[in-house]
């Protein structure tokens, strides 16, 4: 019962935290193109955004742990789940370093009142980093789902 409690748990998180990434290109477009007068000041939207990714992926990454350890650990786990974790760990790294970077840059430069062109060249930054996320997210699920073994 434990383990599909587990699985139940890690794929809610999962689809929620992919969620994230599907229209992240068009967020941060629109982003930079709303108008700063209508908007909500640029550091309620980060902080949300962030609080919200961040403890999701924290969510998933101890739900894969709660996972292989009901599994029996990484010794007992096909390589293919090893590999599917290193994903989510990229994910993580990638959303913090490059994701959030680039969406405090577009912050602070719009705030700033950078030209237009500008903030949509790191809008476009920020949707190359989701497309990379959502690359490492096909690696993670076809490696989980149909664990391979040599």
């Amino acid at each position: 019962m434990d383990y599909l409690i587990a699985r139940f748990v890690h794929i809610l998180l999962i689809a929620a935290w992919f969620g994230m990434t599907i229209s992240g290109k068009q967020r941060a477009q629109w982003f930079a193109r709303e108008n700063l007068a209508k908007a909500a000041p640029p550091e309620i939207y980060l902080r949300k955004a962030s609080v919200a990714g961040s403890l999701i992926g924290l969510g998933v990454i101890a739900s894969g742990f709660w996972l292989i350890h009901l599994l029996g650990g990484f010794d007992a786990v096909p390589w293919s789940i090893s590999l599917g974790f290193a994903a989510s760990l990229a994910i993580v790294l990638i959303g913090a370093l490059m994701i959030g970077r680039n969406w405090k840059k577009l912050a602070t430069r719009r705030a700033a009142g950078a030209p237009q062109a500008e903030l949509e060249a790191i809008a476009k930054q920020v949707g190359l980093w989701e497309r990379a996320v959502q690359l490492l997210w096909l690696v993670a699920l076809v490696s989980m789902v149909f664990r391979f073994e040599l």
